[in-house]
């Protein structure tokens, strides 16, 4: 029988080393077909659309690389703290996102969920010129310090 940190193994590995390729061929190892994925972009049911997402990310970021910080698990259930860096296409700053994800695992020892938790506010919408502004006064006003 397999463990639930076996799996964290192997869902390590996968996002270390994903790449167009294994989207097409190792996602259909790893996850259900009826995989429940969230994010703060998305949310979806089914390996289909998740397949899009990473589609979509490789089409839309350079060198996207996820690097495993840490994991966890009990049962059926996971975590697992990462970092993904990547280029922007449009001018190449590379940008860092840090964050947390949950995942679950079937009786048939497939990921049937995941969803991550990363703040897009601080990763994403700060970087927005006018935004990022708006965003930074209102921080400032709902500070304590």
């Amino acid at each position: 029988m397999t463990t639930i940190n076996e799996v964290l193994e192997t869902y390590k590995q996968l996002f270390e080393n994903l790449s167009p390729q294994t989207v097409e061929e190792d996602f259909l190892q790893v996850f259900s077909p009826d995989i429940y994925f969230k994010d703060p972009f998305n949310a979806t049911y089914g390996l289909t659309q998740l397949q899009t997402i990473f589609r979509h990310m490789f089409a839309n970021v350079l060198e996207p690389k996820f690097r495993i910080l840490d994991f966890a698990g009990n049962q059926n259930r996971g975590f697992l703290e990462w970092q993904l860096t990547f280029k922007l296409k449009a001018n190449g700053d590379t940008l860092l996102i840090k964050g947390m994800s949950k995942i679950q695992i079937n009786q048939h020892n497939l990921v049937c969920s995941h969803i991550d938790y990363w703040d897009s506010g601080e990763y994403v919408y700060q970087k927005v010129p006018l935004l990022g502004r708006v965003i930074a006064m209102i921080n400032k006003r709902l500070s304590s310090t």
